[in-house]
């Protein structure tokens, strides 16, 4: 096994992963470099099989409008579709320890890189740090957004600040904080992704929360801090029902992956008993009900609805499924981890 790089720099390597992200970048960029910091800090695009010239555009950009920042720049290709093979590509390049997580329609609030610093460098536990966004809208706002705010991770992930690890547990990858050494010792563990983030134009996700959950498993914790502020740009695209209906669709499956790693947390995998509990305990939350909103209720309705028989088909039928993921997140896990996870039990 190769040893861990033990001379990293402290630092700030913003990571902006893009697909197709021509007309996004110039005001993420342009929030980048009026960042007011006194660390070192670069910008690491990495353009994800984009077809629309993104990684030409970004290059001339920046050349034209950062040079004269302190945030040095740097470009990449990752010809795989996937953000998190876009992601692994800008951690392997990163020259700093601070792994920042912006998307291509995040603007960061000017002081968000030098509070991340500052609030990672005082907290050594810090596995993943996150903070809050607003939306800003292309067109109208429609009237049924703030309801589902949360599906299109806008909004605070918590009501306090610091340790969230027990009361919420994982954040989104918009805007979040990670330290290169984690993602070494991930990778020298085997790790790696059950779950992939965004593919191109398909909505595969859950990465992010995925990463929460390992670094977890590490004994590191997740940390919010409203301070870290930032806008998140919804393009008109994205906002309509279809699309909506498809995230969710999309996030049911995350979920179900998702459930494998609490168990793992809690040490109640691989007891198929309390599986087969769970299962039975959501076929009586509202079967019937469920059908009828399924079948004459309104939007909402007919989602939570939705909802509800994702998760019933995926409980129901995809057991080995489940307990492969389970095989697998405790084939790296480090042993000395579960049996300080079974002592506290």
């Amino acid at each position: 096994m190769q040893a861990l790089s033990t001379d990293i720099t402290a630092g700030v390597s913003i990571i902006v992963c893009t697909y197709n992200g021509k007309t996004r970048l110039a005001e993420t960029l342009k929030h980048l470099v009026a960042q007011q910091l006194d660390v070192p800090c670069e910008v690491i695009l990495v353009d994800n099989a984009s077809t629309d010239g993104t990684k030409k555009f970004a290059d001339g950009w920046w050349a034209e409008n950062g040079r004269d920042s302190l945030i040095e720049y740097r470009s990449f290709i990752q010809p795989k579709p996937g953000k998190s093979y876009a992601q692994e590509l800008g951690y392997k390049q990163a020259l700093f320890n601070y792994l920042l997580i912006c998307d291509d329609d995040n603007w960061l609030c000017d002081t968000y890189v030098q509070t991340a610093f500052d609030i990672m460098t005082a907290n050594p536990n810090i596995g993943a740090l996150g903070g809050w966004c607003d939306a800003v809208f292309e067109g109208t706002e429609p009237d049924w957004f703030k309801h589902y705010a949360r599906v299109y991770a806008v909004g605070k992930q918590s009501r306090f600040s610091g340790d969230v690890t027990e009361a919420v547990g994982y954040l989104y990858g918009a805007g979040m904080v990670l330290r290169k050494t984690h993602w070494l010792a991930l990778k020298q563990l085997g790790f790696e992704h059950l779950l992939s983030c965004r593919k191109g134009d398909s909505l595969s996700s859950g990465g992010d929360t995925e990463y929460c959950f390992a670094l977890r498993l590490l004994g590191y914790s997740i940390w919010y801090d409203e301070r870290l502020y930032f806008k998140h740009f919804m393009t008109a695209g994205r906002l309509n029902l279809s699309y909506l209906s498809r995230l969710r669709q999309a996030m049911a499956y995350s979920n179900f992956v998702i459930l494998a790693y609490m168990d793992v947390v809690e040490n109640i995998a691989n007891r198929k008993h309390l599986y087969t509990k769970r299962l039975f305990k959501h076929l009586k939350q509202g079967f019937f009900k469920n059908i009828y909103r399924r079948l004459f209720g309104s939007y909402s309705q007919q989602e939570v609805s939705k909802t509800y028989f994702r998760k019933l088909y995926y409980l129901s039928f995809r057991y080995d499924e489940y307990l492969g993921f389970v095989l697998f997140i405790r084939s790296w896990m480090p042993k000395k981890r579960i049996s300080s996870i079974k002592s506290h039990l």
